[in-house]
């Protein structure tokens, strides 16, 4: 090869080198950088453990909502509890009331107004006392002489039951609302002179009625029940159905 030729091949080498400089140092800032903390390309090929990498577990996670107990709210379920269980092992504590009359349309009130009260409720038909009769008992000297012993005590106010019961063939002193003026009436003639005065209770047709038993407890709240539904009475149960 001739000297001229050999100095153009290396002018040319010069000018390429020349050349793939320039292109570094023009394109450098584009170029990805590495932190003084890059772990490195062999670190991104092998799995090393760093721990001080691990993020520490967060001390702001969320708290469970703080529990509030009502002590007296829960004394007064414990308390009605007790009473339910003493009232199913002694039925003689348990209250019972009666609810009515009442017509169809109340009946439905009604029922809707006991549908959450926790006693026991059924609903019935009874004969519920109307007032009280005072009269004389015909088993001490029947009718004819009764008639005879109001005359001769100058007792005007009488009538004799005839009408189908248990006091047929008696004679009555007259009839009353309440209990005390029925008394004071069989004083009255026990006064004249009558020893076989008795009072009994006058009961009106057949009605119907919610018959409701309870613990003391519940029978508290059938009371402020009623006051919002006030149809009918709320009368006390009969002897007989208590």
């Amino acid at each position: 090869m001739s000297r001229a030729r050999q100095t153009y091949t290396v002018l040319l080498l010069g000018v390429a080198f020349n050349g793939v400089l320039a292109a570094v140092f023009w394109l450098w800032p584009f170029m990805p950088q590495r932190s003084a903390g890059d772990p490195g390309k062999r670190a991104e090929l092998v799995a090393i453990e760093r721990p001080w990498a691990v993020a520490a577990p967060s001390t702001d996670a969320p708290k469970a909502p703080a529990v509030k107990i009502d002590l007296q709210q829960g004394a007064s379920s414990l308390n009605q509890a007790i009473e339910e269980a003493s009232a199913q092992a002694d039925p003689s504590v348990r209250g019972c009331r009666l609810w009515g009359p009442f017509v169809a349309g109340d009946a439905d009130r009604i029922a809707s107004a006991l549908s959450e009260w926790t006693g026991q409720s059924q609903r019935v038909e009874r004969e519920v006392p109307v007032g009280y009769i005072v009269y004389l008992d015909k088993t001490r000297t029947g009718p004819a002489g009764d008639i005879a012993l109001l005359q001769s005590k100058g007792i005007r106010d009488w009538f004799a039951i005839n009408t189908p019961g248990p006091l047929q063939g008696t004679i009555s002193l007259g009839l009353f609302r309440d209990r005390d003026r029925a008394e004071q009436h069989r004083k009255d003639m026990q006064s004249k002179g009558l020893d076989h005065v008795e009072i009994r209770e006058r009961l009106g047709p057949k009605r119907g009625y919610f018959e409701l038993r309870g613990t003391p407890a519940q029978m508290d709240k059938l009371q402020a029940i009623y006051a919002l539904v006030p149809k009918g009475e709320l009368l006390d149960c009969p002897a007989a159905a208590s």
